[in-house]
């Protein structure tokens, strides 16, 4: 389904250099099959055509007319930009790929005005080694074979979910902010590694195999976290006591807290650009 297919990023950001390196990385594409576009940083854009070989463009409309994929990665409040700039340019057989935060995929299916096949995706940036956590929907006019071909896209370059849409504000919060929040607790455990005497050069890989070994037990087992826990924390033992520590910080409630927060500052942005799409209109 993607042999030969052309990739056209408008956005030169952390996500897209991410999904650019993964692509690659899965052999789907060719650098020179990839196309990039961004508003204003153009050292970026030369910065990706160095180091992978993409190819920069400069005249979105006529590159956006002959491409197959083309993924919405700029930032969420310059997508009234980029719609202005490609009216006219896309087709019914085109795939739209929005990775904005927060923005619904009726805003851009109204701005693009011709029945686009638009499916709105929330990767992560762990997309540039393969093992993203990705939701995705479907918009209006996605039809089966696009949204197979959106959820091919993304399974190359890790897990997909298939979701209603209004959930995925939550997937934002949840596992597309997520990688933030494990290299945060990585932070945290080789600082109170150094803390109790260990090198930071040592505490590293103590601390990242440490995480890759309970993913792997959880991936392997089925078992739920909180069975494997158990089995580790023996009753008066090291774990138990630190344990004890996490919950007088109220671990559990703070992760909670954070991941709902991410989930509704991704509702704002996206009212903040539909609020916007209503003044624009009016």
């Amino acid at each position: 389904m993607l042999d030969g297919k052309t990739f056209f990023f408008i956005g030169a950001g952390n996500i897209c250099e991410s999904m650019i390196k993964g692509l690659l990385s899965a052999g789907i594409v060719r650098p020179g099959e990839v196309r990039v576009a961004n508003r204003s940083n153009q050292d970026r854009l030369t910065f990706l055509r160095n180091y992978y070989g993409i190819v920069p463009v400069q005249d979105k409309k006529a590159v956006a007319s002959q491409s197959d994929v083309i993924i919405f990665a700029m930032k969420p409040q310059d997508v009234f930009t980029a719609l202005s700039e490609l009216t006219g340019s896309i087709g019914k057989n085109q795939l739209i790929i929005s990775v904005l935060a927060g923005v619904p995929t009726a805003l851009i299916e109204e701005g693009l005005s011709c029945e686009a096949a638009v499916v709105r995706a929330m990767p992560n940036t762990s997309c540039a080694v393969l093992e993203s956590a990705t939701g995705i929907s479907g918009g209006r006019y996605a039809t089966p074979d696009k949204l197979a071909m959106a959820e091919e896209i993304f399974r190359l370059m890790g897990e997909v979910v298939v979701l209603e849409e209004n959930l995925l504000d939550a997937v934002t919060g949840l596992s597309g902010s997520g990688p933030a929040y494990i290299y945060y607790l990585v932070e945290a455990m080789e600082k109170a590694g150094e803390a109790a005497g260990i090198p930071r050069e040592l505490a590293r890989p103590l601390v990242l195999k440490t995480l890759l070994g309970a993913t792997k037990m959880l991936l392997e087992t089925g078992e739920q976290p909180e069975v494997l826990r158990q089995q580790v924390t023996s009753p008066n033992g090291t774990t138990m006591a630190g344990i004890n520590e996490l919950n007088k910080g109220n671990f559990q409630p703070v992760i909670r807290k954070a991941i709902l927060r991410a989930t509704q500052r991704s509702k704002e942005l996206g009212k903040v650009i539909v609020e916007r799409q209503v003044v624009t209109s009016n």
